[in-house]
């Protein structure tokens, strides 16, 4: 499935082609703006272990990566092929502007988890507030339902990045 999942996302990467505007690859563009976001918020997390989700909604099916950081000691420990993928998938939300999210959840001992993420827009990512975070994982998927929040999380608005000027999309 993994695999699956970055061959597509890499497909339609590939295939953005180069900017009308400016001549650069889109798709390489995207994906170094990926890199560099993913190295932020990773750098501005909690101590901690870190499992990162991104979602990104198009046509024909919803893609989804998963990251998990495992913090050895203030050394984050990365699986290289799931940073592959999640920056790819990442890169393709950016790159085509499509529906999308990111969630962090931090783990550390003796400390709630805190959980906060943010929408895709723009070419960048826009802040959840701790409201949306917490409705988000306190809503049945299914049904539309509450359920209880986790005991121990702390649902929280995410670090700035430290972008004092985010980067703006292509034109096509």
């Amino acid at each position: 499935m993994r695999q699956a999942t970055w061959e597509y996302a890499t497909t339609l990467l590939a295939r953005l082609g180069a900017c009308t505007s400016c001549g650069e690859d889109l798709g390489r563009t995207a994906f170094a703006r990926a890199s560099d976001l993913l190295v932020r918020i990773l750098a501005t997390a909690p101590p901690g272990d870190r499992h990162l989700v991104c979602s990104v909604t198009g046509p024909p099916e919803t893609l989804i990566a998963a990251l998990h950081a495992a913090d050895t000691g203030g050394t984050l420990k990365l699986d290289e092929t799931e940073a592959l993928e999640f920056t790819t998938v990442l890169a393709l939300g950016l790159a085509t502007e499509s529906p999308g999210g990111l969630v962090i959840r931090a783990s550390a001992p003796d400390r709630p988890d805190c959980v906060y993420g943010w929408r895709l827009r723009a070419y960048g990512l826009d802040p959840l507030t701790a409201g949306e975070v917490f409705d988000a994982y306190c809503t049945d998927v299914e049904s539309g339902d509450l359920i209880s929040p986790e005991s121990n999380v702390d649902y929280c608005e995410p670090p700035d990045l430290g972008e004092e000027n985010p980067a703006r999309g292509h034109n096509h």
